[in-house]
């Protein structure tokens, strides 16, 4: 018996029992379906981290000096996370000492923030928002972009100006028929007008950045700090690449020297990086990726199991048939094949439909949440691999025992 004519066999067989095929896909269906969906999101965040995310957090060619790491991977131990939380925020001094140890910078910057309940001008209000009082350079050294009227002046910062440039979405409920412009917000007790808009960024910083409100450090260092004179973050950008680890070790130098730090005591503050996000995501990454063919070969075993006992029903079944097809001239291979054929389309079929289903829950995911997709040639492959490794591997009990049935005994089974 030829391939194709165990295929058309095993079709037919198939067909005449359709509810028994669709519980023997179940299990097949759900696994790649897992698989599918959580390496497009895996991959599309992925793809999104390494090209866009890290450099627009901190920055291409950039470094921040914080108390802590941001982000971080791995377990740290209490004495580790107790000296973390005795780091001092940087404070304006620390902003003075990097600006002179740096003065070659493309950009300097620092920023200090907190989250709001809600701005809002007149009846409108915009909730859950970012207020992020700069330096002038911060947008630059961000990579933001204005859409409309201006970004922040040294003369805003020099005299503590209270002006502001806020994002996309805020513009959009605040001020839905006409310019923001010229036009008065409130935050707590105090009015800032508006002097820009940013540019939309969308995607996962869309949530943060695009309902934010930045406005100069002075202004908001009288009015909405929480504790007067303190940084949050410090950031320098450098011209190229190659003058990052120079300044950071000049930075280091200067930092360590206006803390009065003494020779072998650790730093009392932490550089970040793009290149350290980076690093840290790859680790959270290839931890779901070794974490996801466990998980999916849980659900496959039990499919593989279905598809076993369904098919050792199918041999009782046919037995008769079995013994028809061996009167006949069949021989045991051609038994086993067309078994192994039936078994083998069965989990196909069902990394297929499962395929199909893992991207579109992928999309789904994309559409409805700021989480971007992306399936890798790899996955769909390695999911009709492991759909043909469940077929063979489930039918060859079945297979084999039906093979082996004695043609007289088969022909008397009732």
């Amino acid at each position: 018996m030829s391939i194709f004519e165990a295929l058309r066999v095993a079709l037919t067989q198939l067909w005449a029992h359709k509810l028994k095929s669709i519980f023997s896909l179940l299990g097949v269906v759900i696994g790649i379906t897992f698989l599918i969906a959580v390496i497009t999101v895996v991959e599309g965040m992925n793809r999104y981290v390494q090209e866009d995310f890290a450099g627009s957090l901190f920055g291409v060619n950039t470094f921040s000096v914080v108390r802590r790491p941001t982000v971080s991977t791995g377990n740290r131990s209490a004495e580790e996370r107790r000296r973390l939380d005795r780091n001092p925020y940087p404070d304006l001094d620390d902003v003075e000492a990097l600006r002179n140890a740096v003065p070659d910078a493309r950009y300097f910057a620092y920023r200090d923030a907190r989250r709001m309940r809600e701005v809002w001008h007149g009846v409108r209000r915009r909730r859950n928002i970012r207020v992020i009082g700069g330096s002038e350079d911060y947008q630059d050294v961000q990579g933001w972009k204005i859409e409309e009227g201006r970004g922040l002046t040294p003369l805003d910062q020099q005299r503590g100006l209270k002006v502001a440039v806020i994002g996309p979405e805020i513009a959009e409920k605040l001020f839905p028929a006409g310019s923001p412009l010229g036009r008065q917000i409130r935050l707590e007790a105090h009015r800032y007008e508006v002097v820009g808009v940013f540019e939309r960024k969308g995607g996962l910083l869309g949530n943060a950045w695009d309902a934010a409100i930045l406005m100069p450090y002075e202004a908001y260092n009288q009015t909405l700090s929480r504790k007067r004179d303190r940084v949050l973050e410090i950031s320098v950008k450098t011209n190229n690449e190659s003058e990052l680890q120079v300044a950071m070790d000049a930075a280091e130098e200067a930092l360590r020297i206006s803390r009065g730090l003494r020779p072998g005591e650790e730093n009392n503050f932490y550089f970040q990086t793009s290149s350290g996000l980076l690093s840290a995501w790859e680790t959270i990454n290839n931890i779901l990726l070794a974490a996801v063919p466990g998980l999916v070969s849980i659900s496959l075993v039990v499919g593989g199991i279905v598809i076993m006992n369904i098919m050792l029903v199918s041999v009782t079944q046919r037995t008769r048939e079995i013994g028809v097809r061996k009167a006949m001239g069949a021989t045991q291979r051609d038994i086993m094949m067309q078994f192994l054929a039936e078994s083998s389309f069965i989990s196909l079929l069902g990394a297929a439909l499962g395929i199909l289903f893992g991207l579109g829950l992928g999309k789904l995911v994309e559409r409805f949440s700021p989480l971007p997709a992306s399936i890798p040639p790899w996955a769909v492959a390695t999911a009709i691999a492991l759909g043909l490794l469940v077929g063979l591997s489930s039918g060859i009990y079945p297979a084999r025992r039906a093979s082996r049935l004695n043609p007289i005994d088969a022909l008397r089974y009732e």
